[in-house]
Formats: structure tokens, sequence, C-alpha cells
């Protein structure tokens, strides 16, 4: 009894961690009222533009996002460049910390959830 009571327990656990370790959801990019709402298509996460004083609603603004050894990477549109760069993200609590790859330079963005 004791053993299907701890498998049980296991399980409830990872499936609880898992679902906090997500990164799906409507995130605030503090800069010209943009929300991007990112969720999981397949394989991978994308993030589009759900609203924004700037950007067109419905534009593409991560992509090929999933985890790897325990970090989230993917792509994320530069509008200044009008390239894909290399991102890092990484939840924690209700932010998710964007870290941007430009060759030998790095700029960490902070988004809040909704």
């Amino acid at each position: 009894m004791k053993t299907i009571t701890f498998t049980i327990y296991i399980l409830i656990t990872s499936i609880t961690l898992s679902a906090q370790d997500s990164i799906s959801g409507v995130w605030d990019m503090g800069k010209g009222n943009t929300k991007i709402e990112i969720k999981k298509n397949e394989d991978f996460y994308s993030g589009t533009v759900i609203s924004s004083d700037k950007l067109k609603a419905g534009a593409l603004m991560l992509k090929d996002i999933k985890s790897v050894d325990g970090e989230w990477k993917g792509k994320l549109f530069s509008l200044k460049k009008k390239k894909w760069y290399d991102a890092v993200l990484e939840k924690k609590d209700e932010k998710l910390f964007v870290t941007i790859d430009a060759g030998f330079m790095s700029k960490t963005l902070e988004w809040i959830k909704e």
C-alpha cells in the first residue's frame, strides 16, 4: 500500500512540476502595450502578437521554442534588424526572461505574465 501511495504522489508531483515549467500564456513585453501569446504547436512553442501599439496582431515573434537540457531555446524576431536571433527563455514565477544572442553581444528582456 505504501508503494502505491508513493507512486501516485510521484506522478502527481511530476505533472504539477511540468505544468509550472510551461511557458504558455500571454506575456506583456513592457513596451508599446505589446502582448505576446505563447502556445504549443505540435512539438514546438511559438509566440504571436495579440495586441500592440506598433506591431500588427498575429505577427510571429517567437518560433521553434523547445526545452533543451532544461532550458527553453528558440528564435526571436528583431523588428529593428528584420532578422531572427537565437534566444533562451527562462521562466521564474510570473516573469519570463528572454536572452537574445547576437554574436558577441547578448541582451535580456523581462516579460510579465498576464
